[in-house]
Parts: C-alpha cells; sequence; structure tokens
C-alpha cells in the first residue's frame, strides 16, 4: 500500500515537472520566435522607407548616383510641414507601420541595429520599433532630437544600447534621402522623470539623443541616455 502511494506520488510530481518544462520551453520559444517576427517587420519597413526616399546623400556627404557630392540636394530645400518633422521636402509617399508614420531609419554598426523611427510615443508604437520623443526643428536639422525605444534585455530595439560607448556612430536617415553621421560623445543615466537635457541649448549643434530604461529601470527608475553630435 505504501508503495503505490508512494509510486502516485512520484508519478504527480513528475507529470508537474514534465508540465513545467514544456511551458518554460514554448514561453522561450514564443520569444524567440516574437523577436524573429518583430525583426522581419521593422527590416520590411526599412526596405520601404529606402525605395520610397531613395538616398540621395550619405552620411559622409557622397552621392550614391555618382553625380558629384550632395548631387540632388539643392532640389529639396523647402521646408515641410508634413508631422511635425520640421525635415527638407522630399518624397509625398508615406510609409506606415502599425498606423504610425515612419518619419526616418536609425542604424548603429557597433550594435548591428537598424530600425524605422515612428512619428508618435504610444505604448504600442514603443512595441513596435523606436519613436521620435521630441524634436526642436526635425530629423537631421538643427537642435535636438530625441529618439526613444524599450530595452527588452534582448536583441530588440535599444536593449543593446548600454554596449554602446564614446566614439561609436550613428546614422539617422530622414524623408529627403539624406543620412546623417553623429557621434556619440555622452553616455550616462537619469531618472526617468528628468527631461532638462532634452531641450537643452546644443549652441546651434545637430544632436541626437536616444533613451531608453536602464537593465534595473524597476527598482532605479532611470534611463540610459546615449548624446551625439552630427559630424561634419
Amino acid at each position: 500500500m505504501f508503495d503505490s502511494k508512494y509510486g502516485s506520488v512520484l508519478t504527480v510530481l513528475l507529470v508537474i515537472v514534465i508540465v513545467a518544462i514544456v511551458a518554460i520551453i514554448g514561453y522561450f520559444g514564443y520569444e524567440i520566435v516574437s523577436e524573429k517576427s518583430k525583426e522581419k517587420a521593422t527590416e520590411s519597413i526599412v526596405e520601404q522607407f529606402d525605395t520610397a526616399h531613395p538616398t540621395i546623400s550619405t552620411a559622409d556627404d557622397e552621392s550614391i548616383n555618382g553625380n558629384g557630392s550632395g548631387a540632388g540636394i539643392g532640389e529639396s530645400n523647402d521646408t515641410s510641414s508634413s508631422s511635425g518633422s520640421g525635415s527638407k521636402k522630399g518624397s509625398s509617399k508615406k510609409i506606415m507601420m502599425e498606423g504610425y508614420e515612419v518619419i526616418g531609419t536609425i542604424r548603429i554598426p557597433a550594435i548591428s541595429l537598424k530600425y524605422p523611427i515612428l512619428d508618435d510615443v504610444t505604448k504600442k508604437s514603443l512595441e513596435t520599433a523606436v519613436a521620435k520623443l521630441y524634436t526642436t526643428n526635425g530629423l537631421n536639422q538643427p537642435g535636438n532630437t530625441v529618439v526613444i525605444g524599450h530595452n527588452y534585455r534582448n536583441n530588440l530595439f535599444f536593449s543593446k544600447n548600454d554596449k554602446l560607448k564614446k566614439g561609436d556612430v550613428i546614422y539617422i536617415k530622414d524623408k529627403t534621402g539624406v543620412e546623417k553621421k553623429y557621434k556619440i560623445n555622452e553616455k550616462f543615466e537619469a531618472k526617468s522623470s528628468d527631461a532638462s537635457f532634452y531641450k537643452a541649448d546644443n549652441s546651434g549643434k545637430t544632436t541626437l539623443i536616444l533613451s531608453t530604461c536602464t537593465d534595473d529601470a524597476s527598482k532605479t527608475d532611470k534611463r540610459l541616455i546615449i548624446k551625439a553630435d552630427e559630424v561634419k
């Protein structure tokens, strides 16, 4: 009788362990599939943006068409009021992602990052890509532009920003087809309520600010801030 009861208990425990293992495998499997799905979705949107807004000038001021440095830039000097981006007038075609307009792309070679930049910050937009939180005059325009993204502590969005260091470069492409190069000069942590540096005087420079949660943000309420200035 005792052996029978003991065997029943072991069987129940074994079933519980097996169910737990299956649940854990299922959870991580779902996370991997979800991550890959989001990566493919953002890659597709970046490709659509590049097709709709062909690069007319690279970050190093070289024409990709071989027509001389900055070829075609002079044709895009009108200021666009679309989406409040303040960028120069380029293609009128809008690229949308999950109901949000894509106003540019960001790429950071040091961490193999390339994402569309969405025009609004909401819970949904930040689960979709990275987004513009604030801008003085628009992407790649004099003043400060703040781009915010989640830190999921995996490979998505700004999860690897903690690996960036001073001197690393960031490339921002806007709707005019111009891609500008920025070099990181500051990296620090700040409280999530501290936005003083967003609108701080930058002496007429074109400054990019990246913001994301730190790994221990749930305990410290801090964000990792990356500041970079345009390389001319």
